[in-house]
């Protein structure tokens, strides 16, 4: 193994335990060797004496902060990319044959008797730092709908184009589609901006890089990631990006697109509607995207596609009731409950809207 290589064994943490113990045992040593001599403690054993202490501390410190993050911190980051986070995808994010977060399987052809509705969407959607599926809000909403056939067709880090690829795979397959609801976020036109797609290379090429003690401690990589992140300029300048996605002829690709998504949805005998997110981070009386929502609730109009905002929703909350963590900003339990809540009668007047001829 390269001492880059990374490792989640937790026999490793056993070396980090040995940290703690060396330098209690100079310590110790060192303690005894000033009570055997009778002479004054000059300054050169005293500096030594306190380096030792100091050192006794900081290790006992990295020990215990080892601990924690390796045993006991179990959540995500934005981008899922630290060493905590990849575990939290190991323990909770499950997939079942279809490919797709969830804890039942799906069938090509809607089951008989039930209405199908597939949530078309990103990482808002499969769930990502909500561990236990049933939290999502389509899981909510099939729960109160035992009439619906509820399937997600969602993965981390979908934009609109992985979206209009997604559903041009399933229905290759021969998955059948009914009413589609494309779950939106602001940031679904990132994958048209080269510029952003150069910062994810680059931010995720460092993962080769930082040498042993990153790769194998769960401290020092989540230190490490949240230090680089806060001064990293681009993810400084990230929602800067976005808001470009909407002017000028990236706005115009991305309403072809979207555009396009719907037509392919209704050559395949489905429906498309559409709920949007807003960033819930960023919420408050100077929340930069408000026109963003308006120009895309103009644009669904004249598409003819039914839509709901969820700004209204959330824009009176606090944004850490609502994040899964400072460190991302991903919709928490709470949160889904209250999309839930709002788009449950949504759907119900859609699907009233939809019913097929008998």
């Amino acid at each position: 193994m390269n001492d880059g290589a990374p490792t989640d064994s937790n026999w490793i943490f056993l070396l980090f335990l040995l940290l703690p113990g060396g330098a209690g045992a100079l310590l110790y040593a060192f303690g005894r060797s000033c009570r055997k001599k009778k002479s004054a403690v000059g300054w050169t054993r005293l500096l030594l004496g306190n380096l030792l202490t100091l050192l006794f501390l900081l290790a006992t410190a990295f020990t215990l902060g080892e601990a924690y993050y390796r045993f006991c911190y179990d959540t995500t980051d934005s981008l899922a990319y630290t060493k905590v986070s990849m575990r939290w995808l190991d323990r909770h994010h499950t997939l079942n044959a279809a490919g797709f977060r969830d804890d039942i399987e799906y069938t090509l052809g809607a089951m008989p008797g039930k209405r199908r509705i597939s949530f078309l969407g990103d990482s808002f959607t499969a769930g990502h730092g909500v561990k236990d599926v049933n939290d999502r809000f389509p899981n909510l909403i099939r729960r109160d709908h035992p009439e619906w056939e509820i399937n997600l067709l969602a993965r981390l880090g979908a934009d609109t184009g992985h979206e209009v690829k997604c559903i041009e795979d399933s229905v290759n397959s021969g998955y059948q589609l009914d009413e589609v609801v494309l779950v939106y976020n602001l940031n679904d036109v990132a994958d048209l901006m080269p510029e952003w797609k150069a910062s994810l290379t680059r931010i995720f090429s460092d993962e080769g890089k930082g040498g042993w003690l990153r790769h194998n401690s769960y401290l020092v990589d989540t230190l490490y990631h949240r230090w680089k992140l806060s001064r990293d300029p681009e993810m400084q300048q990230y929602f800067d990006f976005v808001r470009k996605g909407y002017e000028g002829s990236l706005w115009d690709q991305q309403q072809q697109r979207l555009t396009a998504l719907r037509d392919l949805v209704q050559a395949h005998g489905g429906r498309l509607v559409v709920v949007t997110f807003p960033f819930l981070h960023d919420l408050g009386p100077k929340y930069a995207f408000r026109s963003v929502h308006d120009r895309l609730d103009r644009f669904w109009t004249g598409a003819g596609v039914p839509h709901i905002d969820l700004l209204p929703v959330y824009q009176d909350l606090p944004p850490s009731k609502l994040v899964v963590n400072r460190y991302d900003a991903h919709p928490n339990e709470f949160a889904h409950a209250l999309a839930a809540r709002t788009i449950e009668p949504f759907l119900v007047e859609q699907m009233k809207a939809n019913e097929p001829a008998k």
